[in-house]
């Protein structure tokens, strides 16, 4: 299928509604009583392994950033284990749950991306934290609306570099203890009024988790490459990748900080040798075929897109007061209140 074709078949509405009446020229409305959402403004998709204890956080601190008419939840039980965890919180009538045979997050997301029906692809993982209240994800959602190129949106790390697992930190921007982000969307009335003054900048290519990303870009660039691992290994560059094809399409990529940390109930592939072991060998692999994709990366369509923004006059305290008031918690003390 052209893309075209393919763009024509993700954007033509699923359902109009209405029916025929059973007379010529009689037209009947159909008037549905379901609280199903044919088209929620987000679709989060979680990836989770052996999470459940985490569940009920990311479910009800998703619902009260998003709210549940603008939200589906998605989630991936790769482990099979954990399904009456995760099925007694996702009780809303957009909330579904796959079981897999420990696909991995390349396969995870590919598939739950061709489930999802919202406009925004929201990428989680089940050990992540989320901030309480709306504030981080309203604020991704208007870098958005801001930046009508903007594919996708990192909210942990992004860089200029491929970040390979030695040198990640020291070569991005993003959290601590990566570079402050040292532009923000400007002041001039342009903007978005929930991304006015945030800490933001366009960059090669942005970490997963959390990623939002247009639903549309994602599926025509073709979703994440699955031959970056095996079913069951950790798909090392996935995003970075991912990010450069969709600088190659015409799109762009970008970076704030949003707030959500990772790592609740510790991290369970770096802390298993054999998955240790594959991350190392897939991390040299995909590495270097990102290393190459990068060669021919257009860099000046990234600093002329940073042109537009404004230099942030202290990137430190914008950086530390952002991860303030969106309510970051470290992974250890996440909650649930």
């Amino acid at each position: 299928m052209d893309e075209p074709s393919l763009r024509s078949l993700l954007l033509a509405p699923r359902s109009t509604g209405q029916g025929t009446g059973a007379h010529a020229g009689a037209r009947q409305v159909r008037q549905c009583n379901s609280s199903h959402s044919d088209r929620p403004l987000l679709s989060a998709i979680v990836q989770t392994f052996r999470d459940g204890t985490n569940a009920r956080q990311i479910v009800r601190r998703l619902r009260s950033a998003a709210g549940d008419e603008a939200l589906e939840v998605l989630v991936n039980d790769d482990s099979r284990s954990e399904a009456a965890a995760w099925l007694a919180v996702l009780t809303g009538p957009n909330d579904f749950l796959v079981s897999s045979p420990n696909v991995h997050e390349i396969r995870a997301y590919n598939r739950l991306a061709r489930m999802a029906r919202g406009e925004y692809l929201l990428l989680l993982q089940g050990d992540h934290c989320l901030p309480q209240g709306r504030e981080w994800l309203q604020t991704g959602l208007g870098l958005f609306a801001t930046f009508p190129r903007l594919a996708l949106l990192g909210g942990q790390m992004g860089f200029d570099e491929v970040p390979l697992r030695k040198r990640a930190e020291r070569v991005s921007w993003g959290v601590p203890p990566c570079r402050p982000i040292p532009t923000r969307v400007p002041r001039n009335g342009m903007a978005h009024r929930d991304a006015v003054g945030t800490g933001f900048m366009f960059v090669a290519g942005v970490n997963i988790g959390p990623l939002l990303v247009r639903r549309s870009a994602f599926l025509l660039a073709g979703g994440f490459d699955e031959g970056f691992s095996c079913a069951g290994e950790p798909g090392i560059q996935l995003d970075t990748d991912l990010s450069l094809r969709l600088w190659q399409a015409g799109h762009q990529v970008g970076l704030y900080t949003s707030a959500v940390s990772n790592g609740v109930g510790g991290r369970k592939t770096r802390k298993n040798a054999e998955q240790k072991r594959l991350r190392r060998i897939n991390d040299a692999i995909n590495g270097a075929r990102c290393a190459r994709q990068l060669r021919r990366h257009d860099a000046a369509a990234v600093t002329a897109a940073n042109a537009e923004l404004e230099a942030a006059p202290d990137a430190d305290s914008l950086r530390s007061d952002e991860l303030r008031v969106r309510g970051h918690r470290p992974p250890g003390t996440c909650g649930e209140e």
